[in-house]
């Protein structure tokens, strides 16, 4: 299996610009042509990082060795009228607000192209690297960073970026929690000691933490490092307060009209693309910007929609129709890679799992009962969902990180072999036990994204489940506007297909978001004082051998508590026509195109060019 092999920073000293300039001469981030092959393919854990020492600190980006590419073109002068890239979603996205998007699954691409992040993570050396930021250096127990931001970019509506929009643009995560704001990174961006964290001057920030975090950077990387301009959001908040109600804040209101503006947008962001249409759910067509801060961009238009799944993505991509297409489906990854496309992909841990509600909002749910999640464990049969809904070639485990990914080891392993295996008659004993002590029914709701191959997942699992006394019933809807609502809104739900996709950029705010107790993105309402503090174990964990030790620990505490279901590790990734160059993976299913360029705009692309 192919995918960016990862290697997790501990020690940064300070890290490097990346550079901005259209086609840049390094190299830096781009998909090169063939991706490195995962060490896990002969079931041993990834290479250790830096010269194969497990104790020590990643390299910072300044030390880290360059990528064997080809060489960059010199970049474009201007925007190459008609380049066009016509981009296959995994879901469409719902609003252009950073705060309200669910992830960079769903939308994530889209967002960053139109606000830009201010650092990148590298998944080959595994740093990130400033980008709209100079430099961000820890102190030596990573309760404290300092950021240097760049001093000549300008927003959409002329305002400057300076310092303290970045702590304002956070801010608004926080402010927002449990007013619709569906974004996970609440609970990450909570960990930051914002009454402590100075701006001493316009290109300054010095946060401060609540407890040490090696990997801070990754945040910088995901949706709070998309800085929104707090200057704009302050003249909407004005005008919006007078229409405020109960049921809709003005808060609300503002990443309401912020979903379908086009105008607002362009005023409040500096990425290299502006919205020119925006049809939430359905489609967005990005065009460049013409004074992006990076320099001229080469790529005109950037066309988001959706064929409808991951099958659908790469037969329209093969066809033409598509020369970007984003897959999640491991039959799609072997078709790909046997057509000889240009990929580029990782494995998501924890990427297939079934989420058990266990009280949001109080609610009196049949899933508090660990009874019940030990049936479910003993029902499902994770190798019957393999044969039936992805032909055998899904990568199933029952671990939080699967072997052959860097994170794994012997010991994380032995705790999740605790966890209750596949046995139906002892799924139906509990079921049967649970039904007799409480006079419940049997019923379990069971929700799941209708994208393929969902309903044979649903279908499989549905099945095993009645066969052990459960009677199910499932809901089916696409991603944006069923999955997400019933369980991030609605909390409407027993039982729900869903993913944490834990890699090497996300895997310490994945986990803490979802499983910490006092996360306000705890999805199920999951909380154990045990977990609480395997969590807190990660932060500070600076060496590989560190974050291994201290991901075994939430392990075995997972194997205990059973909090969710973990059936399979998921690829995730980009295929890319190969005319289409300079694509930068920014982290977590997001790709930046500031410097992308297409080298033979003419040329076939897709499919037809492929060998």
């Amino acid at each position: 299996m192919y995918y960016w092999l990862l290697k997790l920073v501990a020690v940064l000293v300070t890290f490097g610009l990346v550079a901005a300039a259209c086609g840049n001469g390094d190299g830096m981030g781009t998909a090169p042509d063939q991706p490195s092959r995962s060490a896990g393919e002969g079931g041993e854990p990834a290479p250790a990082p830096q010269g194969g020492d497990d104790s020590a600190p990643a390299a910072p980006a300044s030390e880290a060795s360059p990528q064997q590419e080809e060489p960059m073109p010199d970049g474009c002068e201007a925007t190459v009228a008609g380049a066009k890239v016509r981009y296959a979603v995994y879901s469409p996205n719902a609003n252009m607000d950073p705060t309200a998007s669910s992830g960079a699954l769903a939308g994530g691409t889209q967002l960053v192209n139109v606000w830009d992040l201010l650092m990148v993570f590298d998944p080959e050396t595994g740093v990130s690297n400033g980008h709209a930021a100079e430099s961000l250096t820890p102190n030596e127990d990573f309760t404290e960073w300092t950021l240097k931001i760049r001093s000549d970019i300008t927003y959409g509506n002329g305002d400057a970026f300076v310092a303290q929009d970045v702590v304002d643009s956070m801010l608004r995560y926080l402010d927002s929690r449990g007013d619709g704001m569906s974004n996970r990174a609440a609970g990450s961006v909570a960990l930051i000691d914002f009454d402590n964290t100075e701006v001493p001057d316009d290109s300054t920030v010095v946060f401060r933490l609540h407890r040490g975090w090696s990997t801070f950077h990754t945040l910088l990387g995901d949706e709070p490092g998309m800085i929104v301009n707090p200057r704009v959001i302050a003249r909407l908040l004005d005008e919006e307060t007078a229409n405020a109600t109960e049921a809709a804040s003005a808060a609300r209101l503002v990443r309401n009209r912020l979903a379908v503006s086009p105008e607002l947008l362009n005023a409040a962001s500096f990425g290299p693309y502006e919205v020119a249409e925006v049809a939430p759910n359905v489609r967005t067509v990005l065009r460049a910007r013409d004074d992006y801060w990076g320099g001229p961009v080469c790529i005109e238009e950037l066309e988001f929609t959706f064929p409808g799944s991951s099958a659908a993505n790469w037969e329209a991509f093969w066809a033409g129709d598509f020369n970007a297409a984003f897959l999640r489906d491991p039959r799609m990854f072997a078709e790909a890679r046997a057509a000889g496309a240009v990929l580029s992909s990782e494995d998501q841990n924890l990427g297939g799992l079934f989420l058990f509600n266990h009280g949001v909002r109080g609610a009196e749910v049949i899933g508090a009962d660990i009874r019940i999640r030990r049936a479910v464990h003993h029902a499902i049969n994770r190798e019957i969902i393999n044969e039936r809904a992805f032909e055998g070639t899904l990568k199933t485990t029952n671990a939080i990180a699967a072997e052959g990914t860097l994170l794994w080891s012997p010991e994380l392993q032995q705790c999740a072999d605790q966890s209750p295996v596949y046995d139906p008659q002892a799924a139906r004993a509990l079921v049967d036990e649970v039904k007799a002590d409480t006079g419940w029914d049997g019923s379990l709701f069971l929700v799941h994204a209708d994208t393929d191959p969902g309903p044979e997942i649903v279908q499989a699992v549905e099945e095993m489940l009645e066969s052990a006394g459960f009677d199910v019933e499932a809901a089916l809807g696409p991603v944006t506007t069923v999955l997400i609502p019933r369980v991030v809104v609605q909390a409407d739900y027993e039982m729900a297909g869903w993913g944490f996709n834990a890699d090497a950029a996300t895997w310490v705010a994945a986990l803490n978001d979802s499983l910490l107790s006092t996360s306000g993105l705890n999805r199920m309402a999951f909380g154990h004082p045990d977990m609480d503090a395997a969590l807190g174990d990660l932060y500070g964990a600076a060496t590989v051998d560190d974050q291994r030790a201290a991901l075994a620990g939430v392990q075995c505490v997972w194997a205990e508590q059973l909090p969710a279901m973990v059936y399979s590790v998921i690829e995730e990734g980009l295929a890319l026509a190969p005319n289409v160059k300079g694509v930068q993976r920014a982290g977590t299913a997001i790709f930046l195109f500031g410097n992308a360029y297409i080298s033979h705009p003419q040329a076939p692309t897709a499919g037809q060019a492929l060998p």
